[in-house]
């Protein structure tokens, strides 16, 4: 990435070190020295605390970077929206098997029930996981310096500029839907006497 080199070249413009600049931007040296190494991206108030301190547009910031950014956050997306389908048709089988053991082999309910549980678990940890994990979290960090650096945080910019894919975001939408119908109907198979899954649908 371009942006800790243009960081550093704008800060030797004015005349700053590290540590005057960290100071204008309210944050610590090793902070501006991390964005300079490219160890690190900084989050979009400190983006704008950093255009202000330099006497910058954001969009200079970046603009060296913006189709790499626009990449990894594609690229992120579409990673999340694949582990969502495998997590999706994963969570879908159990609830299918479950369904079949509780009415042909009753016995064997209550080990299914623990099997699913705990894939079930392991599914939503893995999502959990992904929204956390560094490239999700750079992603958006990429995704919020795009939004600055245009001015707007609409969702047509969003769309336009930050590289939101309609497609994964659709596909998104869908395979949360159905996970949320899929882990309902186990909640209803699980507990039975529970009246809460069909209100919930």
């Amino acid at each position: 990435m371009e942006f800790g080199s243009t960081v550093a070249r704008l800060r030797e413009g004015r005349g700053l070190t590290q540590a005057k600049l960290a100071a204008k931007a309210g944050v610590s040296p090793e902070t501006v020295a991390a964005w300079e190494t490219g160890d690190e991206f900084p989050s979009q108030e400190q983006l704008l605390a950093l255009a202000v301190a330099l006497k910058v547009k954001i969009g200079r910031l970046v603009e060296k970077d913006e189709e790499l950014m626009l990449r990894v956050i594609d690229g992120t997306e579409t990673y999340e929206t694949a582990v969502m389908a495998l997590v999706s048709v994963v969570t879908a089988t159990c609830a299918v098997a479950l369904v079949a053991v509780s009415s042909t082999a009753p016995e064997s309910t209550q080990l299914a029930v623990r099997i699913t549980e705990a894939v079930v678990l392991i599914g939503l940890l893995v999502l959990l996981f992904m929204r956390r994990s560094p490239t999700a979290r750079r992603a958006k960090a990429f995704r919020n310096a795009l939004e600055a650096a245009d001015g707007s945080q609409t969702n047509f910019v969003l769309k336009r500029r930050a590289g939101r894919n309609t497609r994964n975001v659709v596909l998104q939408f869908v395979l949360g839907a159905v996970i949320a119908v899929t882990l309902i109907v186990l909640l209803g198979v699980i507990v039975p006497e529970s009246r809460l899954p069909w209100v919930m649908l």
